[in-house]
């Protein structure tokens, strides 16, 4: 008997090790969108079912004589057509995702855009550009039964062929004019500063975003939609007077065509310093009163002289820095590249270019439903603000119904779901359900009227 005393090596005995962790690390990863799929799709069907529950159900008489119970079926069948469009949408962009995962597209666009006889922030701007364009046309559809199907069947939409075209065309304007430089400044740092490359993106960024919210009242919206001063003298005067009163630096008054897309009415402040201006949509101006208006405007007010506008913005950016810190510290990570089949590639240039667009995208699959599970506590900052923002516009404008009737009124008209799912504001809304909204609007004034 011959005995044999040579020892197999253990990557013969066993599968190798490194290819065991990939699986595992691919398994989690499409572990992490089906979670992302799964919870969005249950938090959705759950909102319309408690929807349908809630109409169906005795309506309290004090709300029975304040809502127009005749618009439950149409707002149940507005919200239920949504949920199927949204489902369609839910579906198809994690079926794309998985497909560019698992076919193996990311490492041959990697590739095709380092042999490309280009400095490699081009190479890694073409990536972005291809994982873009494919982002965009799986959304098309979607986006297109929105306009043209759901939201002109209800009386929404107004828009035609050729004002969407031209928003498209506008829209990939803006994407070359400030996407393409903020990417490429990112990638040029990401290669340059290596892994402190966040620190002086986070400045960059910062200044960039204070950049177009300075030039957007006066540049970008009017690519979209025809700014002119508010025609009706009377409503313009009384904004000012309100404005006045509060002490809020106001630059203008302004009303906009968004009837050239839909019949949905809103109103916004936006810009800062000279540029600081009240936008009317002109629906808004037709289906609100001059009371309800300045009840809404005083609300918008509010937000400004409580700092929730100062306080959001010193939270972006500091949520900035720490989101980029995290993104700095991911595509130091080795498993981001190798995970996707480009081991190779990111020994041999490193997390640049090419490389880091691809971790970039990964990374973004990653970190998507942390995001959907973060989202309760902003959320639930922004509804505590809409409230102290309501309580303000009561003390400022003295009619005590305004408000209330305005919201009301605009939610009608919006078909807005009048009964989420209580998960679903947590998850989802930013605004207090307009119930919960107008019943504290009213424990307020009266108790203003016991005092």
């Amino acid at each position: 008997m011959v005995r044999n005393d040579r020892k197999e090596p253990l990557w013969a005995l066993h599968p190798p090790s490194r290819q065991v962790a990939e699986s595992l690390r691919m398994t989690v990863i499409i572990l992490l969108l089906l979670l992302d799929f799964a919870l969005t799709t249950a938090l959705s069907w759950l909102n319309l079912a408690y929807l349908k529950r809630r109409v169906s159900s005795p309506m309290p008489p004090e709300w029975a004589a304040l809502l127009d119970t005749s618009r439950f079926p149409q707002m149940v069948a507005y919200r239920e057509a949504h949920t199927w469009l949204a489902q369609g949408a839910r579906t198809a962009e994690p079926a794309a995702t998985l497909g560019i995962l698992l076919s193996g597209l990311l490492p041959a666009l990697a590739r095709w855009a380092a042999a490309l006889p280009a400095a490699r922030v081009v190479q890694g701007l073409a990536v972005l550009a291809a994982l873009g364009a494919i982002s965009y046309l799986v959304s098309l559809p979607w986006g297109l039964l929105s306009d043209f199907g759901v939201e002109r069947k209800f009386g929404f939409s107004t828009i035609t062929w050729k004002t969407w075209l031209s928003d498209q065309v506008k829209s990939l304007f803006l994407v070359l004019v400030l996407g393409v430089p903020l990417a490429g400044v990112l990638l040029f740092l990401i290669e340059r500063m290596g892994e402190t490359w966040w620190l002086p993106a986070w400045g960059f960024v910062t200044l960039f975003q204070l950049l177009v919210a300075y030039i957007a009242p006066t540049v970008i919206f009017p690519l979209f939609n025809k700014f002119e001063p508010l025609q009706d003298e009377a409503l313009k005067e009384d904004i000012f007077a309100l404005a006045r009163k509060a002490g809020f630096p106001l630059g203008g008054v302004f009303q906009i065509n968004a009837s050239l897309r839909s019949t949905h009415a809103n109103a916004y402040f936006t810009g800062f310093g000279k540029n600081r201006r009240i936008a009317l949509f002109d629906t808004l101006l037709e289906q609100l009163s001059h009371h309800q208006i300045l009840a809404v405007l005083a609300h918008e007010i509010g937000h400004w002289k409580k700092r929730h506008v100062l306080k959001g913005m010193a939270e972006g950016v500091l949520l900035s820095g720490l989101g980029l810190a995290v993104v700095a510290w991911a595509l130091a990570q080795p498993w981001l590249y190798t995970v996707v089949g480009m081991g190779d590639l990111y020994r041999a240039v490193g997390p640049v270019g090419p490389v880091a667009a691809v971790g970039l995208y990964v990374f973004g699959i990653v970190a998507s439903p942390l995001g959907l599970l973060l989202a309760p506590i902003a959320n639930g900052v922004s509804r505590r603000r809409e409230y102290e923002a309501d309580a303000f516009s009561l003390e400022l404008y003295d009619h005590p119904t305004a408000l209330e009737e305005g919201l009301i009124r605009l939610t009608e008209k919006n078909l807005s779901n009048l009964f989420p799912h209580p998960l679903a504001v947590i998850f989802y809304h930013s605004h207090p359900p307009l119930l919960q909204r107008v019943e504290a609007i009213r424990r307020r004034v009266a108790a203003r009227g016991r005092g």
